[in-house]
Parts: C-alpha cells; sequence; structure tokens
C-alpha cells in the first residue's frame, strides 16, 4: 500500500493539485486550496486561512426537514446541483432533463434527451456543461449548461455487446467527462470507464482496471488527477496522466453502486449493494493518504447512492425500499462517526410490507455548496424530486448556524437571547440573555453562583464563589470547621456503618464533622480518659478501629461512634445508657461493671462475664441458669450450676459438673454425679461397688456386689472387703497357699491350690513343673502319669524299650529306636549290632552310612575320610569325595562328570565344545576312560573303539586313514567324501585323491599332476605337467643337451645329480602326501594345547590350596594324598593315560617325518 501511494505522488518535486504546494508539503495532494494556519493547500471557502475540515459551515445538528416535494407518477433517477447552489439538475422516467431554481422547485429549462429514462446526470464544477446518459442506450450527451444546447453530438458508450451507462462523472475543471460503463446481465462484453475530452468528444482512454466486467460509479478526485471507480467487489484508484491503476480497494463485499470523492481529497465514501452473507449492505469510508478503510457503517438495504458536505466534514448516503434502512438518507459525523441526521420518506410498515415494496428508493443525492440543502432524486414509491433543508438560524436571532461567508456564526443556534460567546466556554455575552457570562473574556465553567467562570474543581461554583476551589465535591462551610458541608460516605455491608466519610455530617457544629455509626452523634470525644480506649489512627474499615478524635470542647459526642443504638455512657463502664433493645445496655447504669453475659455494665468479681447475685437478680438453679446470676461469682471458670449440687455445668472450668442436671456429690472419678456409699466415687459404673464405702474399683472384672447381705469380693482396695489378691487378672482372686498363683485352676492359675511348692504342670500328668518342690516332674513337657522313678519322674519311654527318654541314648538319641540305647563312641550309631542303626565300628568314631540301608551293604559308622559316605576300609580313594570305585580297574573311578568348555580352532575356524572331566566315561571297559568330545567313543587310540577324531564331536572313524571322518550325517565336520580312498583333497571335496596336493580332487582338477592349476576344464587348460614322470623327463632332456657339449667327468656327474633329484623328488611326494594328516595332527594339537592349559590351571590352583593347607578346596578339584604321593615317586609312570596317549602320538608323528640325508654323506 505505501508503494502504492509513492506512485500516486511520485515525488517531492511535483503539485499534482497545482495549487502552488509542492505534494510533500501538502495536506490534501488530491485537492487545490489555499489554506495556510492549520493545514497546508487544503480548500478554504471563506479564505481565512483555516482549512474547510477544521472551519466548517455545515451544521453539526442539521435537522434536514422536506422544504420542497416535486411528486411525481414516474421516477427521478438523479440529480446534481449547479456549482453555486442556485440550480438542480435532474433526469426521470420520461427522458427528460431539467433544470429548476434549488429554492421554489421553478423549471428553468428542460428538454427529451432520450426516449428512454434518463437515468444518470452530472453538472460539471465550472458551471459550463450538463451531462446526460440512459441506462438503455449506449449513448451519453452534452450540453451548454446556459440553454441546454447539445454539443459534440450523441457521445458513444459503446464498448460491446449486452453494456450499459451506469454512471458519469466531470472532473472538477470540467475537461473530462467520465462514463462507468458495465454489463447488463452475465453475458456481454466487458466493461471500461472512458473518459471524453470535454472539447471535442473524443474519446482519451477507456480504463479497465482489474479487468472487471462492469463499473457501476466513477469519480474524480478534486485535483482531477485521478479517478475512482466502483466494480464487483473492489474499488479502483486510476491516475489520469497515464492511465495506471494505483490502488485498488478490495473490502467491499458487494457492487460498488455510487462513490464520492471528498472536497478536500483526503477522503472517498463507497455506498455497497446488498450481500445475502452479510445481511446488508455497508457505508464505507476510505482515506487516502494510506487508503484504509477506518470508518464503516451497517446499513439494512442497499446503499445507492452517496455525497460528501460541501466542507467535507459530513457524509450522506441512501438507499433502496426495503428493511429497517429502507427510503431512509443517513448523514455521519467524519469526526465523530455518529449518526448525526436521519431523513425519512414515507415508511408504512416500517418498509416491511408485501415482498418489501411499499418504500421508495434513493436514486440520487446532491448536497449543495452551502451545506444548507440536500437534493434526493427518488422512485418506486412516493416518487419525485425533494428539496431537504436545514434551517441555518433556528432561534430568530439573525445569526446563522454556519458562517455563511459573512464571518458571522451562531454560538447559540437554538437560543434566541445569545448569539456571541467571546470565551468559547458556552455561555453568552448577552447580560440581559440566557445563562450570561459574568466572565465573559474568561473561559469558565461554573453555573451554580454565577455563569460562565472559571471553576477549577468543576462543581459548578466559581472559584470566587468556592471555598473549596480544588475539590470539587465541596464549596461550602458553614461552620467553619474545614469541612465542607457536603457529606459524603459509603456504607458498609452487613453493618451500614460509614466509611471513606468526607465533608460535614455535621455543618452547624464545628466539633463534629464524621457520624460513622449514624446515629447523629459525632466521632470526635471530649474525655481525655478515652485516650486509652480510642487511639487516634487512621483505619479504612472502622469496625476495627475507632473513629473520631480528642476535642476538649466537643459537643453531640457519640461515646459509642461504630453503634448507632448506643451513644452514651454515664458510668463509664462501655456499656451504653440506651436500654434494650439497644445493643450493650447497661443494667447498672450508676454502677462501673464489667459482666456481659447474662445483663451487660454489672459487678463481675470473677471477670467471666457473668454478673455477681445482687437483691432481685440470684443465681437460678435450672437450664435456665446461663440467663441470670453467677453461681460462683468467685471462680472465672464456672457461672451455671444447672442441678444446684455445688459443681459447675461449664465443662472446660474448675470441677466440672459431669452429671448435668442430676443431682450428685461425687469427686474422686466424676465431679456431681449420684454417690450412693459416699465413699466420693459416683455410682456404677463409676463404682463397681455402689454399696460398699471400702470398695470401688475392680479392675479385672470379677469381683461381686451383693446388695441383699451388703457383701462384696475381690475390689481393688487391698485394705477394704474381700481385696482383689489379683486386681488385674480377672480370672484370680484368692491365692490361698500363697505361692503368688490364683486358686482357680484356669491357664495361669495354680494346679496345686494347696501346694506352695507347685503351681504348674504343662503335660498335665499329676508332677508339677517345679523340678525342685514337691513331687517335681523331670519332664515337664511330656506326660508321664505313671512314672515315678528318681531323677527321671513323669518322664516318658516313646518306644517302650524299659529305658525313658533322657536315658536312651546320648542325649535320648534312640528314643524312638526300640532297638538302641546306647553309642560308646558317640557317633550317632547305637551299639547293639546288626539293626538297622547299628554302628560297623562301634568303638571308632565315624560318619560312613549307607544311602539306602535297605540294598547297601557298605559299612556304616566307621572312619571316612574325604566325607563320600564309604568308609576308608572299603574307599577305592578314601582321599577323594567324588571317587569311591573302580569296576574296570584302569585307574579311572566309576562316578563320572564334566564342564564343558569352548575353545575356538582358528585353523579350522570352529568352536569346539569340550569336556573337562572327571571319572570314568567308560567305568566296565579297561581300555577306555575319557570322551572329550562327547561322542560315545573313546580318546584311548589304542583302546576298542577308539575316537579317530577325540576333539570332534561330529566324527570318530575314518576307514581310509586320511583324517577326514566317515559320518556323513547333516552338520558333520568336514565328512570324507572318499570314504575307501587315503585321499586329502579339501577344496572341492574332502578326503578323495589330490595328486598334485593342490587341494583340488583329482577327478575335478584340469591338471592334477600340475599344482599351478586347478581350475578351469580339462579340455581347455594345458599343464605343464601331464604325468608324475613329466617334470623328470624334461630334467633329464636338459641334462642330456648337456652331456653332448661336456667331458666324461662332467656326464658322471650329471648322473649323480639325476640320482639325487629322483631322491629328492620322492621325499618331495612322500611329504606331500602326509601334508593333510600333518594338519589334521596341527589341529589336534593346538585343542591339546588348549586342554593343556586348562589342566595346568588347575594344577597350580590344587598347588597353592595344598600349600595353605586348605586340604577340602584341593579336593573339590580331585586332588587326594595318594595320587600325590605316587606321582612324586614316579612322575612319568602317574601321568594319566590320556597324557600318555597324547606324548605316544606326538612322538609317533615326529617318526613319520622323514629325515633328509646329507649330501656330503655321498
Amino acid at each position: 500500500m505505501v508503494i502504492s501511494l509513492f506512485s500516486i505522488i511520485a515525488s517531492a518535486s511535483n503539485d499534482n493539485d497545482e495549487d502552488g504546494v509542492l505534494n510533500a508539503s501538502d495536506d490534501c495532494p488530491y485537492a487545490p486550496g489555499y489554506s495556510t494556519v492549520d493545514r497546508l493547500g487544503c480548500p478554504d471557502y471563506d479564505g481565512d486561512g483555516t482549512s474547510d475540515i477544521n472551519d466548517g459551515w455545515t451544521s453539526i445538528n442539521p435537522g434536514f426537514a422536506i422544504e420542497l416535494s416535486l411528486t411525481s407518477s414516474v421516477d427521478f433517477w438523479d440529480v446534481d446541483h449547479s456549482p453555486d447552489g442556485k440550480f438542480v439538475l435532474s433526469g426521470d422516467d420520461s427522458g427528460y432533463l431539467r433544470v429548476r431554481n434549488a429554492t421554489t422547485g421553478a423549471l428553468i429549462a428542460s428538454i427529451q434527451a432520450f426516449g428512454d429514462p434518463t437515468t444518470q446526470v452530472a453538472w460539471s464544477n465550472d458551471g459550463r456543461f450538463v451531462a446526460a446518459s440512459t441506462d438503455a442506450q449506449d449513448t451519453v450527451k452534452m450540453y451548454h449548461a446556459s440553454n441546454l444546447t447539445q454539443i459534440h453530438g450523441d457521445i458513444s458508450a459503446d464498448v460491446g455487446g449486452g453494456d450499459q451507462v451506469n454512471d458519469l462523472a466531470f472532473s472538477h475543471d470540467g475537461e473530462m467527462l467520465a462514463i462507468a460503463i458495465g454489463r447488463s446481465g452475465n453475458g456481454g462484453t466487458n466493461g471500461v470507464v472512458r473518459v471524453i475530452n470535454t472539447s471535442d468528444g473524443s474519446v482519451m482512454n477507456n480504463a479497465n482496471p482489474g479487468n472487471e466486467d462492469r463499473f457501476y460509479s466513477v469519480a474524480f478526485s478534486p485535483s482531477g488527477t485521478h479517478f475512482v471507480t466502483g466494480g464487483n467487489g473492489e474499488a479502483y484508484i486510476v491516475e489520469t496522466t497515464t492511465w495506471t491503476t494505483v490502488e485498488t480497494l478490495g473490502t467491499p463485499a458487494g457492487p460498488v453502486n455510487d462513490v464520492a470523492w471528498s472536497p478536500d481529497g483526503e477522503r472517498i465514501s463507497v455506498c455497497e449493494g446488498w450481500v445475502n452473507s452479510q445481511g446488508g449492505s455497508r457505508l464505507r469510508i476510505y482515506t487516502t493518504n494510506n487508503w484504509v478503510n477506518p470508518q464503516t457503517w451497517s446499513y439494512s438495504t442497499s446503499c445507492l447512492a452517496t455525497d460528501f458536505s460541501p466542507d467535507g466534514k459530513q457524509v450522506v448516503f441512501g438507499g433502496s425500499y426495503y428493511q429497517n434502512d429502507g427510503a431512509r438518507m443517513r448523514i455521519y459525523d467524519l469526526d465523530s462517526g455518529n449518526n448525526i441526521d436521519t431523513l425519512n420518506q414515507p415508511r408504512p410498515n416500517n418498509c416491511q410490507g408485501t415482498q418489501n415494496n411499499n418504500c421508495g428508493r434513493t436514486y440520487g443525492i446532491s448536497w449543495s455548496p452551502d451545506g444548507s440543502r440536500i437534493a434526493q432524486a427518488f422512485g418506486t414509491n412516493d416518487e419525485g424530486l425533494y428539496i431537504w433543508f436545514a434551517d441555518l438560524d433556528p432561534d430568530n436571532d439573525g445569526w446563522n448556524t454556519s458562517d455563511q461567508g459573512d464571518g458571522r456564526q451562531d454560538a447559540f443556534p437554538d437560543e434566541g437571547t445569545q448569539w456571541n460567546d467571546t470565551d468559547g466556554d458556552g455561555f453568552g455575552d448577552n447580560a440581559s440573555g440566557f445563562e450570561p457570562d459574568a466572565c465573559p473574556l474568561d473561559f469558565g465553567t461554573s453555573t451554580e453562583d454565577v455563569f460562565g467562570c472559571q471553576d477549577s474543581d468543576g462543581d459548578g461554583w466559581s472559584n470566587g464563589g468556592d471555598v473549596f476551589p480544588q475539590d470539587p465535591k465541596q464549596w461550602l462551610d458553614s461552620d467553619n470547621d474545614t469541612h465542607g458541608d457536603n457529606y459524603y460516605f459509603d456504607t458498609m455491608l452487613g453493618s451500614n456503618l460509614h466509611f471513606n466519610q468526607s465533608g460535614d455530617a455535621f455543618p452547624l457544629n464545628p466539633t463534629q464533622w464524621n457520624d460513622t455509626d449514624g446515629d447523629n452523634y459525632g466521632d470526635n470525644w471530649n474525655n481525655i480518659s478515652h485516650q486509652t480506649y480510642r487511639p487516634t489512627i487512621d483505619c479504612p474499615m472502622p469496625v476495627n478501629c475507632w473513629p473520631g478524635e480528642y476535642l476538649p470542647d466537643a459537643t453531640e459526642v457519640d461515646v459509642f461512634p461504630v453503634d448507632p443504638t448506643q451513644w452514651s455512657d454515664y458510668d463509664g463502664d462501655w456499656f451504653g445508657d440506651q436500654p434494650f433493645p439497644a445493643t450493650r445496655s447497661d443494667a447498672c447504669v450508676e454502677v462501673f461493671g464489667t459482666s456481659y453475659e447474662d445483663r451487660g455494665g454489672c459487678l463481675d468479681s470473677d471477670g467471666d462475664g457473668w454478673s455477681n447475685p445482687s437483691l432481685g437478680w440470684e443465681p437460678k438453679f435450672s437450664i435456665e441458669c446461663e440467663d441470670y446470676a453467677d453461681a460462683f461469682p468467685f471462680d472465672s471458670t464456672q457461672w451455671c450450676d444447672s442441678d444446684g449440687d455445688g459443681f459447675g455445668d461449664n465443662p472446660l472450668g474448675n470441677q466440672s459438673d459431669d452429671c448435668v442436671g442430676e443431682y450428685g456429690k461425687s469427686y474422686q472419678d466424676k465431679f456431681g454425679c449420684p454417690d450412693d456409699d459416699g465413699d466420693g466415687w459416683s455410682n456404677y459404673p463409676g463404682d463397681a461397688f455402689p454399696n460398699d464405702p471400702t470398695q470401688w474399683n475392680d479392675s479385672d472384672g470379677d469381683g461381686g456386689d451383693f446388695a441383699n447381705d451388703e457383701v462384696s469380693s475381690c475390689g481393688d482396695n487391698q485394705t477394704g472387703n474381700n481385696p482383689d489378691f489379683f486386681p488385674t487378672d480377672g480370672s484370680q482372686c484368692k491365692d490361698t497357699d500363697g505361692d503368688g498363683y490364683g486358686d482357680n485352676n484356669v491357664p495361669g492359675g495354680d494346679a496345686f491350690p494347696l501346694d506352695g511348692t507347685q503351681w504348674n504342670d504343662s503335660d498335665g500328668d499329676g508332677f508339677g513343673d517345679n523340678t525342685y518342690g514337691n513331687n517335681g516332674d523331670f519332664c515337664p513337657d511330656d506326660y508321664a502319669p505313671n512314672v515315678e522313678i528318681e531323677g527321671a519322674r513323669g518322664c516318658p519311654d516313646t518306644d517302650g524299650d524299659g529305658v525313658v527318654d533322657i536315658l536312651d541314648g546320648p542325649n535320648g538319641l534312640f528314643k524312638d529306636d526300640y532297638y538302641q540305647q546306647s553309642d560308646r563312641d558317640g557317633d550317632g550309631w547305637g551299639d547293639n549290632p546288626g539293626r538297622e542303626n547299628s554302628d560297623d565300628c562301634p568303638d571308632e568314631k565315624g560318619s560312613s552310612y549307607r544311602v539306602n540301608p535297605a540294598t547297601d551293604t557298605n559299612l556304616q559308622g566307621c572312619l571316612d575320610t574325604d566325607g563320600d559316605g564309604w568308609a576308608d576300609v572299603e574307599d577305592w580313594d578314601p582321599l577323594d569325595p567324588l571317587q569311591w570305585k573302580d569296576t574296570d580297574g584302569d585307574g579311572y573311578g566309576d562316578n563320572y562328570g564334566y564342564n564343558l568348555t569352548e575353545v575356538f580352532d582358528e585353523n579350522l575356524n570352529l568352536t569346539l565344545i569340550l569336556r573337562q572331566e572327571w571319572g570314568d566315561a567308560f567305568y566296565e571297559r579297561p581300555d577306555q576312560w575319557s570322551d572329550v568330545d562327547g561322542d560315545g567313543y573313546g580318546g584311548n587310540a589304542s583302546g576298542l573303539y577308539a575316537d579317530a577324531f577325540p576333539r570332534i564331536e561330529s566324527q570318530w572313524e575314518d576307514a581310509d586313514g586320511d583324517g577326514y571322518g566317515d559320518n556323513f550325517q547333516a552338520g558333520a565336520f568336514q565328512p570324507d567324501d572318499c570314504l575307501t580312498v587315503e585321499g586329502y583333497s579339501y577344496i572341492d571335496v574332502f578326503g578323495c585323491l589330490d595328486s598334485d596336493g593342490d587341494g583340488v580332487s583329482d577327478s575335478e582338477d584340469p591338471c592334477p599332476y600340475d599344482p599351478n592349476f586347478s581350475v578351469g576344464l580339462k579340455s581347455e587348460v594345458t599343464c605343464v605337467i601331464t604325468s608324475p614322470e613329466n617334470e623328470l623327463n624334461n630334467q633329464a632332456s636338459s641334462q642330456s643337451e648337456g652331456l653332448l657339449n661336456e667331458n666324461a667327468l662332467i656326464i658322471i656327474g650329471g648322473i649323480i645329480s639325476l640320482m639325487l633329484a629322483l631322491i629328492f623328488i620322492a621325499m618331495v611326494a612322500k611329504q606331500a602326501g602326509r601334508r593333510k594328516q600333518v594338519k589334521a595332527m596341527r589341529m589336534e594339537a593346538m585343542v591339546n594345547a588348549e586342554l593343556d592349559d586348562e589342566t595346568q590351571r588347575r594344577q597350580e590352583w590344587i598347588d597353592y590350596y595344598v600349600a595353605q593347607g586348605d586340604l577340602a578346596k584341593a579336593r573339590e578339584l580331585g586332588w587326594n594324598e595318594m595320587q600325590a604321593t605316587q606321582m612324586q615317586n614316579q612322575p612319568e609312570q602317574n601321568l594319566p593315560q590320556w597324557k600318555l596317549h597324547q606324548m605316544q602320538e606326538e612322538q609317533a608323528q615326529q617318526a613319520a617325518i622323514p629325515n633328509m640325508f646329507s649330501l656330503d654323506d655321498l
């Protein structure tokens, strides 16, 4: 938008409106003007230097009324004023163009311009021309305004098919005529704004901004440098030199039926048609300095016409016939935005009749140059031309409401006795007129004492007559106490007390001004002693403090300024003299007192609020006691005694009555409750023995009070009648034998009430639990009523062997074994032989045992050093807790076990899962004991069914001895593809013949004897070596050629060399045949090395534990004393069989490698 603005005002060097003020400084760049005071370069009608917009002449309260009605039977379509405002031009359905006197309506001239309705008219601003058009023809006609003679002939407005003329507008200098052309319906040619040169009728430009299909309205800027045209939902600003569109106003939602450009060029009014979505139309104002839409008014009917007042301060809109705004013109003040006048044509049924067609339409509007009249072209109903007039001197005092060029303007247009206001304060200078200004040269607003003088506080009283000129709420002080006579306050909700007080509640009493409680007695006091009770502090909420101040001579004093029912206090006890129902009334007006509960202001010795008894005011022993005198005048915690027993009713006070309303004298457990036996304890449940004054408490509830014979029993008082020796045990009362246990034979009671040495019999066998008392029980927890044996009295014989349990074996070990009674060696096995628990070594403490006594025959109760349950004398290895038998006699115990470990073989690229074993894997075969790979074949190569691959679980046999296993099951490691042929191929197949040792079997090798060729088809590869003898023949041929040229010695040497070569080749071939076997042996050696490392680590830990003396942990790792001794004496002979076997294999492999002979030996 800023870019568009700068495209209009191109640079500071331009003066678009040619008023001598450059655009950059011109406040009205779209209108020529000569104002200099308030704005520069704006229209100034009266030439006083102030622009019209600030020196206007239209009335702010116009009150337009119909001055002239020229009714007709045909619709009037358009109207325009002559530049001097004396005449009006109109067009109507008859096709006539008429000029009338604007005041009288007299017809001055007329001409029938068209056979169709004349729908648009315009009068040039220079007064020379008038123009007319019809929407039924593509023709515009221009006339001399002076005599209505046509010039330039018919001016064409034809731009194609289906078009029509919608509006006409002259530029302000009369040099151009703009014609708004648009489609007449949905079809036809796009419309244009055609601009005509009025001097010759030629076409200056056909503008089509926005590529619109129709243009409804057009208006020039006062400068003539631009025009605005309204389309269907947009309005466009077009520059008239280059004919470029400089701005698009896209806010309108409907067709822009009319537009107007204000006289100062600063505003554009847009008259918008009906839009269903917004329920009416909008009346819009745009500002030309930034093209915004600051003012918009809703209009309930379609807007059809608009115009500005001549001073640009107001705008008028007129519209169609329906809804609330039908047949109405509205005038708006542009400064305030207010609707200041509404011009109504007849509006039957509020324009809401059948089909909304019972009101008329305003087709055209023209505001006269003097601002006093508005011409209205009206149709549909009440057709005609109407002139509306705003009376410029409604009070008939000879002064117009606006300056009509004579410099006179009525400051009071509706008051005939006033017209001038020199100081502009709204009060007239005429001293004999209405509300005359007492200070005509000094602006003022006073109205109460005089008019028009200064009133600084705005209270209506002039400063000279106002005692408080800076306080708008005060102006008089009748008692001269500096508090104004006007009394103001806020009322506190709920209490009606006054706060935020100002002014004087007592305007005639200089010692009082505030009355907080509103009782007509003032807050100030005259008693100096009140200082203690009434601190002089400000308080926003008067219920929280005492208002007022101390004045020795104060009168009309309110002693209770926050209590509207009290104001005096004769005895000074702060209870008011005003009687009930006033609050805090003094019942003893002449006696100082502080009581307030039963009556106020009487003597209260204990200060509890209840007054002392006095003649005629005694305590009352009833439920109404709180309304009477203090029953305990010297006890501040008690005041009421409803039952008269001497104990107060206040539960929080001293010796409060626990039985209020019931007379009683108890004082021990409760106060004031009935006490029949007079022992101080209230009757039951307070007194367990209400008829026995020597007993009152029965803590365990086992006593009884027998009213008939007046005998009680088992009371807690040990000095009273029949005391309870067990006051906290409800099951006991007496103790005849004095042993501390009650006579009642109940749990916890005395089982022997007449025997002081016995009281308990846990097993119920008749013998007391106290072993050293009379007939003491030696087995107090075991029932044995018939055992009278001294030292074993009351003890049972569970197994019935004649020996009581406590004597039946050590600590009664054999109390459940009929056949055993003793254990000489103390190992838990009985000495009586031949029985299930008998000791096979009765004089030797031992721990051997039978796991299954029913089937096992090994010794029990004998020495078992390794703790495996087998006696040393029959344990195959008495020092190894994991072994005790070697069935096959191969030196490995029958108890076999192992732990699995993983070993990765880099040569085979294979992870081996091997066993770390103990015991004999084949305990019934003396030739095998180990199965490291767990495949069920022993690792001893010299034994039967030896494992050819002791470290590989998936292989165990190798019939042809080539190192590849015979197992061909899925997942087996490197299965032999030639089971009966010793071969060492490993690339295409495993274990087949490979003569050249290149890894590819002869059957797939294109050169089976040449190790340098192993890939390709035999028919496509040329082999250097084609048989085992080719290489020897080639060498022999070469040597033969040498023999022809050498002497005999050299020939002999060659023969010797040939023999040596043959021997060497044979050895190489032999070694190549062994290559795979050596590789397999190396693989096995690596695996064995892993196991050796594990064995070595295990042996190191054994050695460590033996050195530390921790033989138990050493045994857990397989160590025993006998083997250790044997290995120290015969280290090689005592190696494990698998180790010896490994050593033998390594020696055999070394022997299989042929020795190279020395050439020197030849």
